[in-house]
């Protein structure tokens, strides 16, 4: 009698525990039209940002010395910015 007592009261914890769970993740993930939209916003930045190549960059063929240049300006260190 008490082993099935016992079962009983560890299987209704467990159901709370997950329920509680299942509430917190929901609440988590949660997200109001205005976070969705700053999301987006902040994604079409990145992107914008990721693709800044200019026009006449993209047209004019690449010297070997000017690709090697780039190659090295890429491959070192990244540089410091100033904070203001």
């Amino acid at each position: 009698m008490t082993l099935y007592l016992f079962l009983a009261l560890t299987a209704a914890l467990l159901i709370g525990l997950v329920v509680l769970l299942w509430r917190v993740w929901a609440s988590y993930t949660n997200r109001s039209p205005e976070d969705e939209a700053r999301e987006h916003e902040l994604a079409a930045l990145n992107d914008a940002q990721a693709n800044r190549v200019s026009d006449q960059q993209l047209t004019r063929p690449l010297d070997n010395d000017s690709a090697w240049q780039t190659m090295v300006q890429r491959g070192g260190p990244p540089s410091r910015r100033r904070r203001r």
